[in-house]
């Protein structure tokens, strides 16, 4: 029996949408001026000349800048393991540094990195697709548009200076949240091309996690952390290395080996004790400043050379004191710019005639003790500072505390009877004890 015509198969028809015209889709008038401004900009800081903008009637200048932009978009790469509440922190801090940052670090054209990104993008993308619909509106502008983006093409300002100050901001804002001693934090990140025609930088997150071994101090199995930049861009995870002649500076200069840095967690906890008043991610900052970005290595009041803790140079916060084993160096600990076994401390501990214990029962071993004491109520604590050239913290500390915070009076009337009161003839300092505190450097003699 035939089948009849409603019994019959219908063939399914398959919708394909016609090619989309990136020109089509109409944006508010405040877009298309924002747009005209951050294009204008663009082209003024690679000295091109922005005039023929002027040329150009309503429909062809519609034609560039109406073009999708779309802001930074910063994700977590499947798998790693970075919480929730770290990527909430770096969008907010990466959004408002590409807000407050300036292209090349030009004020004069004050075009913003936030701008550029997105805008600026989507204004390249509207010079290099305008010949193709030219069509639409003829013009004797269509070689002056397609020299300008040439121009943009070779002064690769997307591809290097834009990318250099990026990866900077983002590796800055990594660095601030890493954990040594638990996670390290990295990203890859580029360009991509989404479905709307507009070009989006892309920025994954990626989480990498130290190597921990133990080693011997002082007959006692200790733990150490491998002191480690996360994995940033297209680069593996980076370990921190320094010159094995950049602390024994009496080996052969041709000497190019180099120590791996470790770092024990006793080290990171007393930094977080010791500057309990700076910001966790500065403390970050500090420790990546001091031990792999900017070293600098001091010999301290025993000859020992120490790590200066820092997060500019001359802003000296106190020294790390570590040891060295065979190829190995292994961080012990964070000593404030007050302590006895520093340069400073030591000529401070010797103006003021007091012992490493006096130095701790007063509070000295914490440095905001010189925000909580009013140092003009003691004169004698105020030179001593002076001379020792400690006093200049105070301009760094005033950007951690608020000028409405006043200090403690009672703490002040202790320190000020305590220091009155003290003998000048103090008894002799006794030897340290063989503790984390106590730097011992072991040399590792060149080979001869």
């Amino acid at each position: 029996m035939p089948k009849s015509k409603n019994n019959r198969r219908r063939k399914t028809k398959i919708y394909r949408p016609p090619p989309q015209n990136p020109f089509l889709k109409r944006h508010s008038h405040t877009y298309l001026r924002h747009m005209e401004e951050v294009g204008r900009k663009l082209l003024r800081l690679i000295d091109v000349d922005d005039s023929f903008l002027d040329r150009l009637t309503k429909q062809q200048l519609f034609l560039i800048l109406n073009n999708a932009s779309d802001a930074p978009r910063i994700s977590i790469q499947k798998g790693a393991r970075v919480p929730q509440a770290f990527l909430r922190h770096i969008r907010s801090m990466l959004h408002a540094a590409f807000e407050e940052n300036y292209v090349h670090d030009n004020k004069e054209i004050g075009l913003s990195l936030a701008d550029v990104i997105s805008y600026g993008l989507a204004f390249r993308t509207g010079l290099r697709v305008y010949p193709q619909w030219s069509h639409v509106v003829l013009g004797d502008e269509v070689q002056t548009i397609q020299n300008a983006h040439e121009a943009l093409i070779r002064s690769g300002i997307f591809e290097s200076g834009l990318q250099d100050q990026v990866r900077s901001l983002i590796t800055f804002s990594l660095l601030a949240i890493s954990q040594v001693q638990f996670r390290l934090y990295g990203y890859v990140g580029g360009y991509d091309l989404l479905p709307s025609g507009s070009i989006v930088l892309t920025i994954t997150l990626t989480s990498s996690v130290p190597e921990c071994i133990s080693f011997q101090h002082f007959g006692k199995r200790r733990k150490a952390y491998q002191f480690c930049m996360g994995a940033l861009d297209m680069h593996e995870m980076l370990p921190a290395t320094i010159n094995y002649r950049d602390i024994v500076p009496l080996c052969d200069e041709q000497d190019d080996r180099k120590l791996s840095i470790y770092i024990q967690q006793h080290a990171i906890l007393r930094l977080k004790e010791r500057l309990r008043f700076v910001h966790p991610t500065e403390r970050m900052m500090l420790l990546y400043s001091s031990l792999m970005l900017t070293q600098q290595v001091v010999r301290g009041p025993d000859d020992q050379p120490l790590f200066v803790a820092h997060i500019n140079k001359g802003e000296v916060y106190g020294y790390f004191s570590f040891v060295t084993q065979k190829d190995k160096l292994f961080v012990l600990t964070f000593l404030p710019v007050t302590s006895a076994l520093t340069p400073e401390g030591k000529k401070l501990q010797k103006i003021l005639h007091l012992s490493t214990k006096d130095i701790t029962y007063l509070g000295m071993d914490c440095l905001d003790f010189l925000f909580h004491i009013d140092l003009d109520q003691i004169p004698i604590l105020k030179n001593a500072l002076i001379e020792a050239g400690i006093y200049r913290m105070k301009a760094i500390y005033n950007r951690y505390f608020s000028a409405n915070i006043q200090p403690d009076e009672k703490k002040t009337a202790f320190v000020k009877k305590y220091l009155e009161d003290h003998p000048l003839n103090a008894a002799e300092e006794p030897a340290p004890a063989n503790d984390d505190d106590s730097p011992q450097f072991i040399l590792i003699h060149p080979p001869k």
